[in-house]
């Protein structure tokens, strides 16, 4: 490799990209929008994997396998684990344990296509669709980023104002009444706003680390309580290997929980050795998916037709490990929010401002502080009207508009249009694409179906029934 002009790394004497070069505008009446850019034409895609040379191998990074798998399971591992049971409960309790490995399964397929893609189009994951593409590809990777961090936004702030009013009324004995659940969803703003303004992600490192130290303390509670429940009490009531009625509620749920897709290229490229990640991926992916079942199916096993949307609100109120659970938990949640709304944030700035720096402009800085203070208003305001009743309904339409075609149609079409040579290769694309874009039809219907015409509301638990026995 050489240094070309203006700093920048070229892949051989022949193809020297400037700086000025690759930001220059490109034409679009251009018949071939793609190879206006000099990076872009001929230099970033391959005829098939084997013709990278050697010597052109992308940069590697210093981090080992056993932290990437560490930061995949971060990754993947938030508030979605929580609703799991509640969508064993919409799915049934043999059909989501199958399903929930079968989805991890198609997704550790995709996942470690789109790292092929990378080796192939060495750009991120909507760049990706515009050099394969074109522009309208990278509009719709763009949107489904966006629309699924901020979708995951709002189910946060639902959950922590669910949390807030549980401890508010352990606190004082359900004495306290002058604030409806819905508007505790205002309360973390205050504390939000000011942490969506941080544009230094490593600031919130060890704010992270500790939102996953949180994490693992409410998943170990959730597994103990549920057995224990079940050696004391036996299975909850109403339970169905197969809900007919709402199984594919749990389809969209799944999805949304492996809601890490969007940092599987970061990873790779911090390997030190990134040969290793198909393995790595797989491990985590098998772990993570056992998190996930075992919570899933023993709180459902546990609770019954009883659970709650959220399954921390099944908890015993009178007890002090619970409300320290809600509290860490929502603690988690909190902290995890800014670097949830962080790809949407930089969308908007960057279409709004392009390369315009908020460092060297106090105007632009002002303006993009606004601009990300909007967006978590924005989230609050969708969390308002959703609320904790639609919440499960929520979920599973964020996971079926946008986690579907982020985990599964997206990558089959990057990977057909770089990578796929043989009609093995190329079967394999089609049918997850078929499959993810049947999937996402068939769930947003039902989802939609199910908000427009619901079915009789699950029991809710009367939390202060505990403090008048």
């Amino acid at each position: 490799m050489e240094k070309g002009a203006g700093g920048k790394i070229s892949r051989s004497p022949s193809h020297v990209t400037t700086v000025d070069e690759k930001n220059r505008p490109l034409d679009p009446t251009h018949p071939d929008i793609v190879s206006q850019h000099p990076t872009y034409a001929g230099t970033l895609i391959h005829e098939d994997e084997s013709s990278i040379d050697s010597n052109d191998e992308p940069p590697r990074g210093n981090v080992s396998a056993l932290r990437a798998s560490l930061l995949l399971g971060k990754a993947f591992v938030g508030t979605g684990v929580l609703f799991l049971p509640n969508a064993f409960k919409n799915g049934g309790l043999l059909f989501s344990c199958i399903t929930l490995a079968v989805v991890a399964f198609i997704c550790c397929i995709a996942f470690l296509l789109l790292v092929k893609v990378r080796l192939i189009v060495r750009e991120n994951f909507q760049d990706m669709g515009f050099v394969l593409y074109g522009k309208w590809m990278r509009l719709l990777v763009l949107w489904a980023v966006a629309l699924s961090q901020m979708g995951f936004v709002c189910a946060y702030l639902i959950f922590v104002s669910q949390n807030l009013f549980a401890v508010v009324q352990t606190f004082t004995k359900c004495q306290f009444t002058g604030i409806q659940e819905k508007f505790y969803i205002l309360i973390p703003l205050v504390v939000l706003i000011p942490l969506v303004l941080i544009r230094r992600m490593a600031l919130l490192s060890l704010p992270s680390m500790l939102a996953n130290v949180f994490i693992i303390i409410g998943i170990v509670y959730l597994w103990y309580f549920s057995i224990d429940s079940l050696a004391h009490y036996g299975m909850g009531p109403e339970i169905k290997l197969f809900n007919s009625e709402s199984f594919a509620l749990f389809l969209g749920t799944a999805v949304f929980s492996y809601e890490g897709i969007g940092l599987i290229i970061p990873i790779t490229e911090s390997m030190a050795e990134p040969e290793k990640f198909p393995r790595v991926l797989a491990i985590t992916m098998t772990i993570v998916t056992g998190i996930f079942a075992s919570v899933g199916a023993l709180c459902y096993s546990a609770f019954g037709s009883n659970v709650q949307t959220i399954v921390l609100m099944n908890l015993p109120v009178t007890g002090g490990m619970t409300i320290t659970v809600e509290i860490l938990y929502s603690c988690a949640i909190i902290l995890s929010v800014p670097l949830m709304l962080s790809p949407a944030s930089k969308i908007v700035e960057n279409a709004w401002w392009g390369e315009k720096s908020g460092g060297r402009s106090f105007k632009v800085k002002m303006q993009k502080n606004a601009v990300r203070t909007l967006l978590i208003l924005i989230c609050a305001f969708v969390a308002f009207g959703v609320g904790g009743p639609s919440l499960d309904i929520f979920v599973s339409l964020i996971g079926s508009v946008a986690c579907m075609p982020l985990c599964f149609i997206f990558p089959a079409l990057f990977h057909y249009k770089a990578c796929a040579k043989t009609w093995k290769a190329k079967a394999i694309d089609i049918a997850l694409g078929v499959v993810g874009v049947a999937a996402m039809i068939f769930t947003l219907y039902i989802t939609i179906h199910s908000w427009i015409d619901p079915a009789e509301p699950h029991p809710e638990l009367d939390r202060c029934t505990a403090f008048t026995q």
